[in-house]
């Protein structure tokens, strides 16, 4: 894939089966079908044909402690993703990360700008409202938030601590989705990510909101005083039929 577009969730809520089919069935329903994968798998190499009337495999593969699902789209590929499920076994003697619940969705640029890139945006909001509410862009956040690129996906709670709201319009563009959250843009497209203006207004944007909230590769295993709701238990809410 070319001008690849990667965007990554993380939750608190446990991949039980019930959620695991929900994020699949996210995934393979949202606007007709759209990000339907062809393929999918609990290991590489992805090669088993994907169906979406029955997902009882992927469900197995997604829920059990450690557990996978890979998928791709398209040939050549346009879109590509995993799901996680980080907990732990329950014989484990060491505890569960409080966010285990990761999906990362890679999207090929100029598919994404076909479609239109407002589709892609749409479809990671409702993803993170939706079957992974309770969720942030990023791996780890006591390392600090990993950086900033041409567009990106922040929650609620992420976007407060952050101050997105005090960022100027000259730097750039942030707006309220409709399912949740808040989108930050430096460009249009992913063709235009690696513009010198763009990448000087995210570093200036990253001064801007704080750099000590950001990442910083001199200094890998630095630690930040993370906001209370990162450690306070999320107690899992099974939707209401």
């Amino acid at each position: 894939m070319k001008n690849e577009l990667e965007m990554t969730l993380s939750s608190r809520r446990s991949l039980t089966e019930s959620v695991a089919r929900g994020q699949i069935t996210a995934l393979s329903e949202f606007a007709h079908g759209l990000m339907r994968p062809d393929k999918a798998s609990e290991f590489e190499p992805i090669k088993a044909p994907f169906d979406p009337a029955d997902l009882s495999g992927p469900v197995q593969w997604l829920a059990k402690p450690h557990g996978e699902f890979l998928c791709r789209k398209g040939r050549p590929i346009h879109l590509s993703g995993e799901m996680w499920n980080r907990t732990l076994s329950p014989t484990s003697r060491f505890a569960s990360t409080p966010f285990s619940n990761y999906w990362t969705g890679r999207f090929d640029g100029k598919w994404a700008v076909q479609i239109g890139i407002g589709k892609v945006e749409d479809f990671v909001s409702e993803m993170n409202q939706g079957p992974m509410s309770c969720s942030y862009l990023g791996h780890d956040l006591a390392l600090g938030v990993p950086g900033l690129y041409w567009t990106n996906l922040f929650g609620d709670d992420l976007a407060g601590w952050l101050g997105l709201s005090t960022i100027p319009k000259e730097l750039a563009a942030l707006k309220r989705l409709a399912c949740g959250g808040w989108l930050l843009k430096f460009c249009e497209s992913p063709d235009q990510c690696r513009d010198i203006d763009v990448l000087q207004k995210q570093r200036a944007a990253i001064e801007w909101l704080g750099a000590e909230k950001f990442f910083d590769i001199r200094f890998p295993d630095r630690k930040l005083d993370t906001p209370a709701w990162y450690h306070s238990p999320f107690r899992n809410v099974e939707p209401t039929p």
